[in-house]
C-alpha cells in the first residue's frame, strides 16, 4: 500500500469516527483525600476498539493535524454529557477541552448548556478543564470567553499543571477553581524530597488563593500516603480507581486507608513520639543476598531518587546498599567490570539499623543519631517479626517532627 493510500484510510477512518459517532466514554472519580468521598468524575474519551485511533494521544493529535480539534471536542463533549445523565447527586464532571476550542461558535452559542438541560444536567455540575498543551496566546480575550462560562455556571480546572510553564501561566492568568497537578511531579513523590517540598509550595499556594488541588496519576500506596501528609485535597489515579464506563463506588478497603492516614497525619502532627515506625514506612523493593553488584547498579541507574537498597536473605534483612557508597566504592576499584560482577557482600553495610515497625519515632532518631557520622543519614530498615517490610528515610523523621511546627505536646484529653 502507497504512503498516499495510507494516509487517504487514515482520513477516511477518523472521518468515519466523527459521522458514526463512534466516540467510547469512560470515567475516572476524582476522590477527597481527606475522607475518600468523591468530588466527581472525569470523562476520558477514545476512539473504537481495534482501530488506530483508539488510543486519545492519536484521535486527537490527528484532528489537530487536519484542523478539526472543535469538532472532535464537541462530540466527545456531548458523548460525556449523554453517558453522564445518571451522575448520583452533586458529583460534578470533569471534561477536558482544548483552550482554543471555546473560541469555536458552536461553543459560543449555548449548544452545550442547551445538551445538559437535554439530559437534567446543570452547569454547575461541569468542569471545563483546559489543558496546558495548547498555547494561550491572547489571555485578554480567553478570559473575557472564560467569564462567560463563569456566568453559566461552568468552573474551569487547569490540567497538567506544573508539566510546563504555559501550564503555570494558565492557572496564574485564569484564576482556576481546580488546579490538576501532572502525574510526572506525582510518581515516586515518595522518594523525591524536590518534588515533595515543590508540592508543599503548590499546596500553601491553593490555600492563599482558594484554589482545590487534584493530584494526578496516583499509582502507589506511597504516593497516596506522601500527598496525604502534605496536604493535597483531592487525587486520582489507577490505586484509587482506574477509568471505568460506569459510575463506580470506592472499594471499602481504599476508604478505610485513607481514613487510617488521616489519622496516622493528625498524629503525627499533635503526638509525634507516640508515632511508631511503622507509621513512616516506605515499601521498597529489596534484593537477595546472591544478587552481584551490577543488579544494584541497574537499579540505581533507572531509579534516580533511590538512595539505598536493603539486600534479603529470603525475607529477613542482613544488609543496606547506599547509593552514595557504593558508587564511591565502584570508583576506587580500577576493574568496574571485575566489581560490577562482585556478589554482595563485599559492598553491602553488614550491620545496618534494623527496627521493628512498633518503635516509636522519638527513639529511632535516638537510634538513628547514634550511628558513626558516616552511617546517619543510611536508611533505617523496618521489619515485623523479623521480616522486612520496609525503609524509612532520615529524611521522614525530621519531616515528621517538623510537620506545622511541632512545638510541646498538648494536654490530651
Amino acid at each position: 500500500m502507497s504512503l498516499k493510500a495510507t494516509k487517504e484510510n487514515l482520513r477516511q477512518e477518523y472521518f468515519n469516527i466523527l459521522k458514526k459517532e463512534e466516540i467510547t466514554t469512560s470515567f475516572q472519580p476524582i476522590l477527597s483525600l481527606k475522607n475518600s468521598d468523591i468530588l466527581g468524575y472525569e470523562a476520558l474519551s477514545r476512539g473504537p476498539a481495534n482501530s488506530y485511533f483508539h488510543p486519545p494521544h492519536l484521535l486527537f493529535d490527528y484532528a489537530k493535524k487536519i484542523n478539526k480539534i472543535w469538532e472532535l471536542d464537541l462530540l466527545c463533549r456531548l458523548k460525556a454529557i449523554e453517558r453522564s445523565k445518571k451522575i448520583i447527586g452533586d458529583k460534578l464532571l470533569f471534561i477536558n477541552i482544548d483552550p482554543n476550542v471555546i473560541n469555536d461558535p458552536t461553543f459560543k452559542r449555548g449548544l452545550t448548556k442547551d445538551y445538559l438541560q437535554k439530559h437534567d444536567l446543570d452547569t454547575m455540575h461541569i468542569v471545563l478543564e483546559l489543558t496546558e498543551h495548547t498555547a494561550v496566546n491572547d489571555y485578554k480575550t480567553f478570559n473575557e470567553v472564560l467569564k462567560n462560562y463563569r456566568q453559566q455556571g461552568y468552573r474551569i480546572a487547569v490540567d497538567d499543571a506544573g508539566d510546563g510553564y504555559s501550564g503555570l501561566r494558565l492557572m496564574t492568568e485564569i484564576h482556576p477553581s481546580f488546579i490538576k497537578i501532572d502525574m510526572s511531579l506525582i510518581r515516586n513523590i515518595d522518594k523525591d524530597m524536590i518534588k515533595k517540598e515543590l508540592l508543599k509550595s503548590f499546596q500553601r499556594f491553593s490555600q492563599i488563593t482558594n484554589i482545590q488541588l487534584i493530584a494526578e496519576g496516583i499509582e502507589t500506596y506511597d504516593e497516596l500516603r506522601t500527598l496525604i501528609e502534605i496536604g493535597i485535597p483531592y487525587g486520582q489515579g489507577y490505586y484509587l480507581q482506574r477509568p471505568c464506563e460506569s459510575f463506580v463506588s470506592i472499594p471499602e478497603g481504599l476508604v478505610e486507608e485513607i481514613h487510617t492516614l488521616n489519622l496516622i497525619k493528625k498524629e503525627i502532627q499533635y503526638y509525634p513520639d507516640t508515632i511508631s515506625l511503622g507509621s513512616l514506612n516506605r515499601s521498597d523493593p529489596a534484593i537477595q543476598h546472591h544478587d552481584t553488584c551490577s543488579t544494584v547498579h541497574n537499579i540505581f541507574s533507572t531509579n534516580y531518587n533511590l538512595q539505598g537498597i536493603v539486600v534479603l536473605k529470603q525475607s529477613k534483612p542482613i544488609g543496606l546498599i547506599m547509593r552514595n557508597k557504593f558508587y564511591f566504592e565502584m570508583e576506587r576499584d580500577p576493574h568496574k567490570d571485575n566489581f560490577l560482577s562482585r556478589p554482595l557482600r563485599f559492598i553491602m553495610d553488614h550491620t545496618p539499623l534494623i527496627l521493628d515497625y512498633s518503635t516509636d519515632i522519638k527513639q529511632a532518631s535516638t537510634f538513628a543519631i547514634s550511628r558513626e557520622e558516616s552511617s546517619v543519614y543510611d536508611y533505617i530498615i523496618v521489619t515485623k517479626e523479623q521480616h522486612y517490610i520496609g525503609v524509612v528515610p532520615i529524611a521522614y523523621l525530621l519531616d515528621a517532627f517538623t510537620q506545622n511546627e511541632i512545638k510541646t505536646k498538648p494536654y490530651r484529653n
